[in-house]
């Protein structure tokens, strides 16, 4: 490939930069129900900033959540494909390359000792890889992705469709969780076709991505967040790197020649762009 493939940016801090009221725990789910017309304007701002790939927003369309906040089972799981079949027609209407189907933790991504446990990510990874399968997305993207256990699960219920898994993590040989990422290599090994770094600062992502490209055998991609500290659980982040430190950063990985690249929370179409622009002088 002559080209890296670009990455979308952020979804939920740009709904809230356009006014969406995003409350925990569903977070970003169910804008995609009441405020369709935003979701499409950011897809479609993102493709024309030059964005290959456009992930859906589903990172808390779950059954899981959905009874978290209130929901009966029935009805839960109900609003929750109701919320995924919507967004996926919403990133479709984007007309981008790739169609990502996205997929997050089940509990807060920042947050790796939540994990519910074997049983629930079971039902929670069977139902939204099934849901996607039947929406026909052109692969499964795990992202924000901390805790060995729930990697291994989610892998589990993959087939015939392409995954890429993106990681978030402690320092250079950790994830989130404290297990090492090389322990991530052999799960994935013959599973994912590209493994990746995503909403983790600069630093650590500098920290880590030399080290997972000399040990990963496969194709590779990084979309920092865009903090100089931690998001918050909302996405928020009170201080970010200015345009100039972002275009230098995203040169430097430019030229290890990964297979995707982009950027993730705080980010805008116009870090897409700036993007763009450096592949395509």
């Amino acid at each position: 490939m002559d080209k890296s493939l670009i990455m979308d940016g952020a979804m939920g801090t740009e709904l809230m930069a356009r006014g969406v009221k995003m409350p925990l725990p569903l977070w970003s789910a169910e804008s995609n129900l009441t405020d369709p017309e935003i979701v499409k304007a950011i897809h479609s701002d993102y493709v024309s900033a030059g964005a290959d790939i456009i992930g859906t927003n589903t990172f808390r369309t779950t059954t899981w959540t959905y009874r978290k906040a209130g929901f009966t089972t029935k009805r839960a799981t109900e609003r929750a494909k109701s919320s995924l079949m919507k967004a996926v027609e919403l990133a479709r209407s984007a007309n981008p390359k790739i169609l990502a189907g996205s997929i997050t933790s089940i509990e807060d991504c920042y947050e790796p000792e939540s994990f519910p446990g074997r049983g629930a990510a079971e039902d929670t990874y069977g139902e939204i890889v099934d849901w996607f399968k039947e929406a026909g997305v052109d692969l499964i993207l795990f992202e924000t992705m901390g805790h060995l256990d729930e990697i291994d699960i989610a892998l589990k219920f993959v087939n015939e469709i392409k995954i890429w898994l993106s990681l978030i993590v402690e320092d250079g040989d950790h994830l989130l969780s404290g297990h090492p990422i090389e322990s991530v290599y052999e799960l994935a090994k013959d599973k994912v076709d590209i493994l990746m770094l995503n909403c983790n600062t600069i630093d650590k992502t500098d920290q880590t991505l030399r080290k997972m490209i000399s040990n990963w055998v496969g194709g590779w991609g990084v979309y920092p967040n865009l903090g100089l500290s931690e998001p918050e659980p909302d996405g928020r982040m009170e201080k970010k790197v200015n345009d100039q430190s972002f275009k230098n950063i995203i040169s430097q990985y430019l030229e290890m020649k990964p297979m995707v690249i982009g950027s993730c929370c705080g980010s805008t179409p116009k870090h897409t762009k700036i993007i763009y622009n450096l592949i395509n002088p």
